[in-house]
């Protein structure tokens, strides 16, 4: 395949220390190395946890007074084959995946190099560039949770897994996996605007946070008193653990992505057992004696990008953009905020994507 020549320079979104506004920086392009693949980025997705990096001064104490860049999710189309991987990629090949440089690039960057510790799977033809980028640290995050569901009990019927923030980027992906993937029977926890929306992405039943009791509304929702499976945490808080042992079995599991901060902008994930200590004694007492409980990172494996391509070619899943920025990339532009402000303001349904191209 033809080519057009590459530049000699690209341009990035960086930052050198915590909080300190994002500029535009000009690096040098070279070639990527024998187990790297080039990709020209057109689209790249903003996350909760890009903005806790860029204000986090471990981060920045790692990195040093070096770039940092902004951004983990990308799509777009591979220029430069490392010698190694000729005969698996090819140049002109739309790719999606996720780019994990915590304290150094970024995918809001005209160019990214990606390696094997990255996951990276073909673009479903059915999804433009600015749906696929909104996918892979969403979906990888929802992989994860989905996969503390306890082994299905055919003499009880389908499993049934409740999604605390079910209209949210993770939230939306833990619905419709826990339904296409694990056939469960899927109760979305979500504001009641957001109700149609979420029963549109497979959600059976749907509690409305703004308008009952949470915990009371799942427990009396339960047929026969049966308990749930798995509860899905994507919004953080405490309320639901006077509930939990009468909410889920004891071979049940309560996941969450958050822990039980409510900040958006402070650091989630098992991180905060350190911040949380209560979390630790949760998961030590949840695995003696159930229900378990965990604070989970995302999964780190191309196979399961695959597996929601398998779904996209048939029709089985929704992606969700709720804007696209563009310009972030020009000179002297300001749009970085309009992106920052959408996300420190919560209550996103979908995803925040930023045209790179």
């Amino acid at each position: 395949m033809t080519t057009s020549p590459l530049p000699s320079t690209f341009k990035a979104l960086t930052y050198t220390q915590p909080s300190t506004p994002p500029h535009l920086n000009h690096q040098p392009l070279t070639a990527p190395g024998p187990n790297e693949l080039l990709i020209k980025v057109q689209a790249a997705a903003i996350n909760p946890v890009d903005l806790q990096l860029w204000g986090n001064p471990v981060v920045g104490y790692l990195a040093g007074k070096k770039e940092k860049g902004i951004g983990r999710d990308y799509s777009g189309t591979i220029v430069g084959v490392g010698a190694e991987l000729r005969g698996k990629w090819d140049e002109g090949t739309e790719v999606f995946g996720l780019f994990s440089r915590p304290t150094g690039d970024g995918t809001f960057s005209q160019y990214v190099k990606v390696g094997a510790a990255d996951p990276i799977a073909r673009k479903p033809a059915q999804w433009s560039h600015e749906e696929a980028a909104a996918v892979p640290l969403v979906v990888l995050t929802a992989f994860a949770c989905l996969d503390w569901l306890p082994a299905a009990r055919p003499e009880e019927g389908m499993r049934r897994v409740v999604v605390a923030g079910a209209s949210g980027g993770v939230g939306m992906w833990c619905v419709q996996l826990a339904k296409k993937l694990y056939n469960c029977h899927v109760v979305g926890v979500c504001s009641g605007r957001n109700a149609e929306f979420v029963r549109g992405l497979g959600a059976d039943e749907i509690v409305d946070y703004t308008a009952v009791d949470v915990g009371r509304a799942l427990l009396d929702a339960r047929p026969g008193g049966r308990k749930y499976d798995l509860y899905i945490d994507c919004v953080g808080g405490v309320q639901m653990f006077e509930h939990w042992h009468d909410l889920l079995h004891k071979n049940g599991a309560y996941i969450t992505i958050v822990g039980d901060k409510t900040s958006r902008t402070s650091m989630g994930g098992p991180t905060t057992y350190i911040t949380y200590p209560s979390q630790l004694l949760r998961y030590v007492r949840g695995w003696l004696f159930g229900p378990r409980y965990a604070n989970v990172l995302l999964y780190s494996k191309s196979e399961f990008l695959e597996q929601v391509v398998r779904l996209a070619e048939k029709g089985d899943v929704e992606v969700v953009v709720q804007e696209v920025v563009k310009g972030v990339l020009d000179e002297g532009s300001q749009a970085w905020r309009d992106v920052f402000e959408h996300m420190e303001g919560g209550r996103v349904r979908g995803k925040i994507v930023v045209d790179i191209n």
